[in-house]
């Protein structure tokens, strides 16, 4: 291509690069937007009816809630909890991905486990759990499997069913071992689906931990919440709520989101 050719190519990606960034603007603004929304809707709710506590007493409360040690102690059972059971779901929902989309009779048990599991409601299974496990710490890690399990299956089955059979062949041809096949064809196929899993059931395994955690245990962030709900203190419960959100656009933005961008970042890549 000469230099013209070029700098038209150049000149063409222009505008989609302007429009990208374009939207990225615009989604903070209405992000920011919709923050200052809330927060003038809780100031004039917490002045007007007093149910809530105001900004400024939930201010001052801030600094003992955030220097007491405890607090960081239950918020880091809490992420462990979250961490080791989206993983044994992520692990479990592969299994079930690939039994499902095998078909046979163990496919069509793991449909049916997958519906009926759709249908339970995280209360019922939090509840469930308890029963079950009496109130342990294997009770918190069965329900959030047991909750989030079934979307995995469906989030990775899509991705197996999208693979490229080309490269099974080329695999084939090459003779790769198993290890060697799941490494450099299947791996790379499903990387954006086990993504797309995990960054749509972390919000959701959050709030399943928390829930398990006010039926089942003592520690946590949802133990915590319930403590300070029944001791009246309002403006702790708001500052746990508010913590519970700043954690959950954390993970999903300085965690999750770069580490996929890091793993995908050869599909952004230019083609020289």
């Amino acid at each position: 291509m000469d230099a013209a050719g070029t700098a038209g190519a150049r000149n063409a990606k222009r505008p989609r690069r302007n429009r990208s960034a374009a939207a990225r603007l615009r989604d903070t603004l209405l992000s920011l937007l919709s923050l200052a929304l809330v927060v003038l809707a809780w100031h004039v709710w917490s002045s007007s009816s007093g149910l809530l506590p105001t900004i400024s007493e939930v201010a001052d409360a801030a600094e003992d809630f955030y220097t007491n040690p405890a607090i960081y102690q239950n918020i880091g059972a809490t992420f462990l909890r979250v961490v080791i059971s989206v993983a044994i779901g992520l692990v479990l929902g592969l299994i079930g991905a690939i039994l499902s989309r095998r078909g046979g009779l163990v496919g069509q048990i793991v449909d049916v486990y997958v519906s009926l599991a759709i249908a339970i409601p995280s209360t019922v299974a939090a509840l469930l759990a308890l029963f079950i496990f009496h109130r342990s710490e294997v009770g918190v890690y069965a329900v959030v499997v047991l909750v989030i399990w079934p979307f995995m299956v469906l989030t990775l089955r899509g991705g197996l069913q999208l693979m490229d059979p080309k490269l099974d062949g080329m695999a084939d041809v090459y003779n790769f071992s198993y290890a060697r096949r799941l490494r450099k064809v299947v791996v790379p196929q499903l990387t954006p689906y086990a993504f797309a899993a995990m960054r749509s059931e972390n919000a959701h395994a959050w709030r399943v931990v928390v829930l398990a955690e006010v039926f089942a245990v003592n520690s946590g962030m949802g133990a915590q919440f319930t403590k300070a709900y029944d001791r009246f203190l309002i403006d702790e419960v708001v500052l746990w709520i508010l913590t519970f959100i700043v954690i959950l656009l954390f993970v999903e933005y300085l965690v999750l989101r770069p580490l996929e961008n890091h793993f995908m970042r050869w599909r952004f890549q230019d083609v020289r």
